[in-house]
């Protein structure tokens, strides 16, 4: 549960969330709704988007889309942010947080395996930023765009190629777009989530069972053992952090990268 109390820090804000039916994006979507933001939970999945984002209204009260988008090109993400202007206003909090996982040493993974995760986790990303920002630059609203980048966007890991490369990216378009946005008031930063109790980490286990000849639960204890806070992170644990970078709490934090790990580098 998170210690975060419900007190309007995003009154007024209008938050678009990509990857928002995944346990993060769901999270982060949530805890910004119960701050009080008008929140665009949006995924490939309009059905399941939609009904996410009927949950998060029911619970807090607060006025929600959910909208189906593959944000991998940007006619659709203009799409949906005409649909989202024209219902909520222009969207001043802008959350990149899509992303897929493939779990492969750079020597065995195929090319259109790299070039699925490059095309979602950095392009999507990307895309998202730039539509959105380039429109709430033109309002001339402050806000502030956030990147899920990773643990492994900051230190390279075996079997983690691809993922890793496209989150090392996403932390050097943030910190070049913080640069190019400050003088118009958006601030841009990165949250680096390390090992989080989601379904991509328990697949990730599962793979690394098979390879090593153990069971998931003996891989999920070898990790829980290096975190010196003694336990996987949160999905809220996580969202938190995007709450406060989203809020005048960080009013003067841009181009920074801000690593969620339970002290997973330095234990």
């Amino acid at each position: 549960m998170s210690a975060l109390a419900e007190s309007g820090l995003l009154t007024g804000r209008v938050a678009l969330i990509t990857g928002a039916v995944g346990a993060i994006g769901h999270a982060i979507a949530d805890r910004m709704a119960s701050q009080g933001a008008a929140v665009v939970v949006a995924d490939l999945d309009e059905a399941q988007a939609s009904a996410v984002a009927a949950e998060i209204a029911a619970r807090h009260g607060v006025r929600t889309m959910g909208i189906g988008v593959d944000v991998t090109e940007p006619t659709p993400l203009e799409n949906v942010a005409d649909r989202v202007e024209a219902e909520l206003g222009v969207c001043d909090v802008i959350v990149a947080n899509a992303g897929i996982l493939v779990a492969k040493p750079a020597l065995e993974i195929e090319q259109r395996e790299w070039n699925t995760v490059i095309s979602v986790n950095l392009t999507g990303a990307f895309h998202t930023a730039t539509v959105f920002a380039r429109r709430l630059e033109r309002s001339g609203r402050e806000g502030s765009v956030i990147f899920s980048s990773s643990l492994f966007g900051l230190r390279g890991g075996r079997g983690n190629a691809a993922y890793s490369a496209s989150k090392f990216g996403l932390i050097g378009l943030a910190q070049s777009m913080a640069a190019e946005l400050a003088p118009a008031g958006i601030r841009v930063n990165s949250v680096c989530p390390g090992q989080i109790g989601t379904a991509m980490l328990n697949q990730l286990f599962d793979r690394r069972a098979e390879q090593n000849g153990t069971t998931a639960e003996a891989e999920r204890q070898q990790f829980v053992e290096r975190i010196p806070m003694g336990r996987l992170g949160s999905a809220e644990d996580v969202a938190d952090t995007f709450v406060y970078l989203a809020s005048d709490l960080a009013a003067y934090v841009t181009g920074q990268s801000i690593v969620v790990d339970g002290g997973w580098q330095v234990g």
